[in-house]
């Protein structure tokens, strides 16, 4: 071979150098790969699932009990993102009520359910207006699975209707306009 000593093996290094380098490279490695190995092992086991990412959700308003038969329903619609540590940020608004709004509060389930409420969040009301923007509300780690995995739902309660107004059944989006670029 070219470069090498005539009759010296192949693998064999020729030079002080390369076998003090490889004398303490080879434990090193090997000590190296035992320790690292059951992690690589781990990291490879966990489920794609299992390692979270935000949930983007969105919801309409719509009516829970009927107003007056003279008065046009509000509308107005509630944007929810969940983080990996179960933060729920949640922004809302309605317009064109006519009632006063209390509270909003967050649910698990489905459409059609009605579930115990999880969070209750303050509502910023000004004239035919309420809305939410920012709110806060820590989850524990169950009742944020539940979220992620059969959505929710949120209700807006107004003084006349302390049961429940409007309520916004919250489903999740694959994308949305901040995860859009526009163009290649």
């Amino acid at each position: 071979m070219q470069g090498q000593r005539p009759g010296a093996r192949r693998g064999i290094f020729t030079t002080r150098a390369q076998r003090c380098g490889d004398a303490f490279a080879t434990p090193l490695r090997s000590a190296l790969m035992r320790r690292l190995l059951p992690l690589i092992a781990l990291v490879c086991a966990i489920p794609v699932s299992a390692v979270a990412q935000d949930i983007h959700m969105r919801g309409v308003f719509n009516l829970v009990r009927a107003p007056a038969a003279d008065v046009r329903p509000p509308t107005g619609e509630a944007r929810a993102v969940i983080d990996d540590d179960g933060r729920v940020r949640v922004d809302l608004v309605v317009s064109g009520l006519v009632e006063h709004p209390t509270s909003a509060t967050l649910h698990t389930g489905s459409a059609g359910a009605n579930t115990e409420q999880v969070a209750r969040m303050d509502v910023a009301a000004s004239g035919d207006e309420a809305r939410v923007i920012g709110g806060r509300v820590e989850l524990t780690p169950i009742v944020a699975q539940q979220l992620r995995a059969s959505g929710g739902y949120i209700v807006l309660h107004t003084s006349e209707h302390p049961d429940g107004f409007l309520r916004a059944q919250l489903l999740t989006q694959a994308r949305t306009l901040g995860t859009v670029s526009n163009g290649p």
